[in-house]
């Protein structure tokens, strides 16, 4: 495998080659041999013919319109040579091809990775606001707070085998232990806190079976949920996201968060617009902290698609009020949860039709953002439903390929795909991250942009390492990254155009220390 492996890196970089030297070619004639004149006419009428399919190919590509600086092809050229050591040095492993879960550790090491951590990305915009920052906050700080109780009791409707509960007295059920106690009589303290970290992702939990492992992933966010909506952790947690998205430079995120109710150990609780108020507060104090006056922090409200139509009407109700009420903050409503398994958008289109005819009379009306075509199935429809509820962007919609007709209304309408390649990885809708359609849609006219989806269940923070992801799988320069993090500008949901206008200012500026990074830290 691994002979075949390097063999087969040699080949495509000796095609690299071969193709770069035709594209550049304009007549190909350098390639015709022989004495026969009309031997020389069909070679050189060959390869003129084959240097114009080059091009035209490579004028509709992600990245073709960016005009870059002198300075900025001088920082391309570096990257493109730092990409391409790596590709070399590391070419029995072939990052793309393997599960991210147990190959991060040396992605991490590369140097490709490291200068994606400086690259600035713009906006995550497809981040689940449970799953969005490292658990290690949760069982390092969360878990160590008093009356922290382990569910060990048979998993229900409410609580799965591993879930956590902040309690003031020992339940009487027998299905409790006080986490406090359990940690006291563990001889190594650190490898028991390590278990319990790992019991919150899928690392090591990679059974092979897809309905085994949707099944793994979605009894993390029921073990994690007594912590999450616990207040001394919830603010703790969501401050942890942003260090960390801020850490991986991102400047604007835009958050799936499930309708919850918060609570307190003397039996106080808070709804929804408790969180927002605390996301809005903790948004002006992370901008004097960063000195980042663009940072923001967007809310999504996000139902299950497997709830009753009377459930998700309540959702749509309390969107539309939030949507009205913090209209800087809360932008729209999306169902999430394994589509093939839940049920589809037009199971619930008369209360979609009914929130409609109740946005008229508001200020505002409720925007959607569903996620839609994270399918391999030929017969998942959401897609259709997804453009027609007119959703501002949709979440993976990496099967829009099967549909000529609809992907060329979403070029047109300009909604942007939210590609998580290593959500979809990781999911096993690629286990080869190089036959993702991801390239495909990127040189086909569609807006896309890279996140992360539920990185703390996959063991990692904010989008450099998707983004690392795609360069190698999909052969990514400068001028291509420029052009992903310029549409995740474009299609973030800013207030206004002053938002708009001081995002983009931002971003420009950190575009230039980027580049000047690179020519300083790499130049020979």
């Amino acid at each position: 495998m691994k002979n075949h492996k390097t063999l087969l890196l040699a080949v495509l970089l000796h095609l690299m080659l071969i193709g770069s030297n035709v594209s550049a070619s304009t007549s190909g004639s350098s390639y015709s041999e022989g004495s026969n004149s009309n031997d020389n006419q069909y070679l050189s009428s060959y390869y003129e013919q084959r240097s114009k399919l080059v091009k035209d190919d490579q004028e509709l590509a992600i990245g073709s319109t960016v005009y870059f600086t002198t300075q900025e092809e001088q920082a391309n050229s570096i990257f493109e040579q730092i990409v391409l050591n790596d590709e070399l040095t590391y070419s029995n492993i072939d990052p793309p091809s393997y599960n991210t879960l147990y190959e991060a550790s040396t992605i991490q090491n590369m140097e490709t990775f490291k200068i994606l951590q400086k690259f600035p990305k713009g906006s995550a915009l497809h981040l689940h606001q449970d799953s969005s920052a490292t658990y290690d906050y949760l069982i390092q700080v969360g878990t160590y707070l008093p009356n922290c109780y382990y569910y060990i009791g048979q998993a229900n409707a409410n609580f799965s085998y591993g879930s956590y509960y902040f309690f003031d007295e020992q339940p009487d059920d027998g299905d409790w232990v006080l986490l406090e106690t359990v940690r006291s009589q563990q001889a190594n303290v650190t490898e028991f806190d390590n278990q319990l970290y790992l019991n919150l992702t899928l690392i090591g939990r990679d059974t092979g079976d897809y309905v085994e492992l949707w099944r793994n992933f979605d009894s993390i966010f029921s073990k994690t949920s007594g912590l999450v909506t616990y207040v001394p952790i919830a603010e703790g947690y969501l401050q942890h996201m942003i260090d960390q998205m801020i850490g991986d430079n991102i400047q604007h995120v835009e958050l799936r968060k499930p309708f919850a109710t918060y609570y307190n150990l003397n039996g106080t609780t808070y709804n929804d617009t408790w969180y927002i108020e605390l996301v809005e507060r903790l948004v002006k104090e992370n901008q004097q902290k960063y000195n980042m006056p663009c940072f923001n922090v967007k809310i999504i409200g996000a139902d299950f698609r497997h709830n009753p139509k009377d459930v998700v009407m309540k959702h749509l109700q309390e969107s539309l009020v939030l949507r009205n009420q913090y209209p800087y903050t809360f932008i729209g409503f999306d169902l999430d949860g394994p589509e093939d398994l839940g049920y589809p958008l037009i199971y619930y289109i008369d209360e979609f039709a009914a929130i409609y005819e109740a946005g008229i009379d508001q200020y505002y009306s409720l925007d959607y953002y569903f996620h839609a075509g994270e399918t391999i199935l030929y017969n998942n429809t959401n897609l259709y439903d997804a453009i027609l509820l007119n959703s501002q962007r949709i979440g993976h919609g990496f099967s829009i390929q099967r549909y000529p007709v609809l992907m060329e209304v979403l070029i047109e309408k300009n909604i942007g795909l939210e590609i998580c390649p290593i959500s979809n990885q990781v999911l096993e809708f690629y286990t080869n991250i190089r036959s993702h359609p991801v390239a495909s849609l990127m040189n086909s006219g569609v807006t896309v942009t890279i996140s992360s989806d539920d990185p703390a269940i996959y063991g990692y923070a904010g989008t450099s390492l998707d983004f690392f992801e795609v360069v190698f799988s999909a052969g990514l320069n400068l001028k291509q990254l420029k052009q992903l993090a310029l549409n995740s500008l474009d299609q973030s949901a800013f207030y206004d155009d002053t938002e708009r206008d001081l995002n983009y200012a931002q971003w420009e500026s950190s575009w230039k220390e980027f580049v000047s990074y690179i020519i300083t830290t790499y130049s020979q």
